[in-house]
């Protein structure tokens, strides 16, 4: 399953990932989602919630915070809006649409070669 490699920052405490994590790219999700392998970055209180919202997988909806975060991939940084959800133990986090694909004009996955690639059509400005 193609996935990316990725950092992310907190801004409001300036906690990071040192090693980079996995992340799938769900093109049917609307907002990015964490798993619990960031519970580092948002345990102070200094990281204000934007919203908590209603996330719907498998049999259950939780209500989960929002947070601002920075994500970084191959040495290029996003801002970009994700949900934290500290009960989430799978090996990856997803990146949706919402303040990330949104920013991309074409993407392409290579299930032969695991890869994922985003691209921004740069010369229609």
């Amino acid at each position: 399953m193609p996935y990316l490699y990725g950092t992310v920052l907190n801004p409001h405490n300036d906690k990071k990932t040192y090693t980079a994590k996995k992340f799938l790219v769900d093109t049917g999700a609307s907002i990015s989602i964490l798993n619990s392998s960031f519970n580092d970055l948002f345990k102070d209180e200094k990281t204000p919630i934007i919203e908590r919202i209603k996330i719907q997988y498998g049999g259950s909806s939780p209500e989960l915070p929002v947070y601002n975060v920075k994500l970084k991939i191959k040495g290029f940084e996003f801002d970009i809006v994700a949900v934290y959800d500290k009960g989430l133990k799978t090996p990856y986090s997803l990146l949706g649409h919402f303040k990330f694909l949104n920013n991309f004009d074409h993407f392409g996955i290579s299930k032969k070669r695991n890869k994922f690639s985003l691209i921004k059509d740069t010369t229609h400005a």
